[in-house]
């Protein structure tokens, strides 16, 4: 089989089958395709499963249907590429939908790879009322550790799990996802930027691609929701850069800049960062010290392999 749509879910049943008619047409316009989609099914309570049977009974495209009680979006995630039969591998989110062209872009950009590539597109707001977050911007970006190394990039920030694509060759080299990352995980954010990283650091080429488009409807529209993803999100980028500071201080210039920026904001009485949402530099870096911590004081997990 060519390729895998992997979707971890959780209590969506109300959404999740948006996201499966997205892919469904986006594989049936890229033609002649040997495709699947897996399913796991993290612990839902609200009837997402039985939703999910219903539309792989209704659809021609062949479903894996899966189930990984432990609530974690990495464990989840690990369980679908375990039994996932493609070896071309995209990770995408219950409340995304991917463009029809979707498939049909990252064929091509596969069918010329010489190497491994972690290769990540465009994530869109769904829809106008919600909070630009968890969004990317349209340009095309690659960065090789040994060619062309980030100098002012973040660069986990470029890729997001709701639209990331690799080969399982990849993935069978570097691991899969750390489940001490991400919701469920005991950092709670982070596993795609963590893999980015990783990848990164394992010579892996990182791209990201304009033209292989996601729409996210994360439905998040009040400050103090995007104030609170936020804080999850830096919590977890500061357990990231715990994580690879020494293995590859490149990587974590960010540091640098969001403490200089924190300073202009104590000196000016302002937020440089994100004002809307009540969450600034100063906030940034004090989520950055608690994951650094929460990371340097938790156990290892060892379910990557």
């Amino acid at each position: 089989m060519k390729l895998s749509v992997i979707i971890a879910t959780r209590n969506r049943g109300h959404a999740i089958t948006f996201c499966l008619d997205s892919i469904a047409a986006s594989v049936d316009r890229a033609g002649a395709i040997s495709a699947e989609i897996v399913v796991v099914d993290n612990g839902s309570t609200d009837g997402t499963s039985a939703v999910v049977a219903a539309w792989a009974g209704a659809n021609p495209i062949p479903v894996q249907l899966l189930h990984e009680p432990k609530a974690s979006l990495a464990r989840a995630r690990n369980h679908a590429v375990r039994h996932a039969k493609g070896d071309l591998l995209v990770f995408t989110d219950d409340d995304c939908r991917l463009d029809p062209g979707y498939v049909s872009q990252l064929l091509a950009y596969d069918a010329a790879d010489t190497g491994l590539v972690l290769r990540g597109g465009l994530v869109t707001s769904g829809e106008p009322t919600d909070l630009p977050l968890t969004v990317t911007h349209p340009a095309f970006r690659r960065w090789q550790k040994y060619k062309n190394p980030p100098r002012y990039d973040n660069i986990g920030t470029f890729i997001l799990g709701c639209n990331m694509a690799m080969r399982r060759s990849l993935a069978e080299r570097i691991g899969l996802f750390d489940p001490d990352f991400g919701p469920g995980g005991r950092i709670g954010s982070g596993e795609d930027h963590e893999y980015v990283f990783r990848a990164y650091c394992a010579g892996i080429t990182i791209e990201v691609v304009p033209d292989m488009t996601v729409a996210h409807h994360h439905g998040r529209k009040a400050a103090s929701e995007g104030n609170r993803l936020m804080r999850a999100y830096m919590v977890g980028s500061g357990a990231i850069y715990a994580k690879y500071f020494l293995k590859s201080p490149n990587l974590c210039r960010q540091i640098y800049w969001d403490c200089r920026n924190a300073v202009r904001e104590f000196v000016g009485g302002t937020n440089l960062f994100l004002p809307d949402i009540g969450f600034s530099s100063r906030n940034k870096v004090a989520c950055y010290v608690r994951g650094a911590a929460r990371y340097a004081f938790m156990g290892r997990n060892q379910d990557t392999s």
